[in-house]
């Protein structure tokens, strides 16, 4: 059984955190099309039968996505018996329709929202969740609002085995991100365009660092994956890793991911 499988279905965000290793902030305003996503979500349920653990959908903020319900109902229909989690940083939640909780409560959809520092009604929210019968919980961040800082080595030298053994992304299948049809073990790798093209760098994903979805023969090819270090692995700066920077606003300087 595979852990947990991530589906990126929006890129930009509407809080844009500082140092967000999905790089929301600097991310074109990008929403992934039905017929891909559920694409995407038939060729893996067919390869793992269905056995994953947790499927989680998130983004950018996913609240976005203008057809967010019928995607969390196709993701249910595919897999029946895994835990489905809709990550949200939270600040649209007070304002979405019956529909949205009608959904998450007949698709079975854990609500995990992250707690920022923000003027956020949380017990609200949890009012919500608990009147529609929804599972719920606080996700990411911690109490003191700390967070990962992921430094991004720009010249591409660090050693791809040392990141690989050192990193907490690294050979299991708990960091797993599929976007547009491309199968990736780190969310850095997944996004870095974003990055390249906002601060004009040349960090290069190849062949080597995803998989293609639609090609994917089985899933000891998935495990075979990532198990071992991909080419990407060495423009992240494992050494320089932190989890003491407190939460901010992305002022998107190049600071905030080197």
């Amino acid at each position: 059984m595979i852990d947990i499988i991530e589906f990126h279905i929006v890129e930009h965000c509407n809080l844009n955190c500082k140092g967000c290793i999905h790089f929301s902030p600097l991310a074109d305003k990008s929403f992934v099309k039905m017929k891909n996503f559920k694409s995407d979500v038939k060729n893996i349920a067919d390869l793992t039968k269905g056995k994953v653990r947790e499927i989680h959908i998130l983004g950018g903020e996913p609240l976005l996505h203008p057809e967010l319900n019928k995607i969390l109902k196709i993701t249910r229909f595919y897999f029946k018996d895994s835990q489905i989690r809709l990550i949200s940083n939270g600040v649209l939640l007070l304002s979405m329709n019956l529909a949205f909780w009608q959904t998450l409560r007949n698709s079975r959809i854990h609500l995990s929202v992250t707690e920022y520092p923000l003027n956020i009604n949380y017990k609200a929210i949890s009012h919500l969740t608990k009147k529609y019968n929804i599972e719920f919980s606080f996700y990411a961040l911690s109490k003191e609002n700390s967070q990962w800082h992921f430094p991004i080595d720009i010249t591409g030298s660090q050693d791809e085995q040392y990141s690989f053994d050192n990193c907490r992304k690294g050979n299991n299948c708990t960091n797993i991100n599929i976007i547009n049809g491309k199968l990736y073990m780190c969310p850095i790798c997944a996004n870095i365009k974003y990055f390249n093209k906002y601060f004009n760098k040349d960090c290069i994903v190849d062949d080597k660092d995803f998989l293609r979805v639609r090609s994917i023969k089985d899933v000891g090819e998935i495990e075979d994956f990532v198990s071992k270090p991909s080419p990407f692995c060495r423009y992240c700066n494992v050494k320089d890793r932190t989890f003491d920077n407190k939460w901010d606003i992305s002022q998107k300087k190049i600071e905030e991911w080197v």
